[in-house]
């Protein structure tokens, strides 16, 4: 939300929290994300426009809530060039699990994000610029694709 509705410009810091904070044992409804969901959640939010986090956690927590926030933050940086001048393209979310695109263009490039939900693999349409842009299954990787600039 705050990706799509924060003028540019105004940078977007987001709290983050891995841990489950509120559980009462056994009769508990909330799941805890596995890291690697977490680190797909992470991914995503950068692919949506957030600029950094606010880590927030307890004392007891904090070593494993920096390294999974650094994991994402180390392989982010060969995409420098996205994250500090990219658009994001896509901030709807699916209302039943499925693929999730997340993904930021520069120029004619788009870095994109799938995450698959479900068990969906084929390829998934995005449209960028009323142009529909094809993306494949690819987990846990991001992946560059060249647009033309006139679609």
């Amino acid at each position: 939300n705050a990706g799509e509705h924060t003028p540019p410009g105004i940078p977007v810091i987001s709290f983050v929290h891995w841990h489950t904070i509120e559980d009462d044992g056994e009769n508990s409804k909330t799941i805890q994300f596995s890291e690697d969901k977490y680190k797909e959640l992470l991914w995503h939010m950068l692919l949506r426009g957030t600029d950094t986090f606010f880590l927030w956690c307890r004392e007891e927590e904090a070593a494993k809530e920096i390294q999974l926030v650094h994991q994402v933050y180390s392989q982010a940086q060969q995409y420098g060039e996205f994250l500090s001048n990219g658009k994001p393209i896509i901030f709807s979310v699916p209302k039943q699990p499925g693929a999730v695109v997340s993904g930021l263009r520069v120029g004619d490039r788009l870095l994109v994000r799938r995450t698959d939900f479900a068990g969906t693999s084929g390829p998934v349409e995005i449209i960028v610029d009323d142009g529909r842009i094809e993306v494949g299954a690819a987990p846990k990787i991001c992946q560059v694709i060249s647009i033309r600039q006139d679609m």
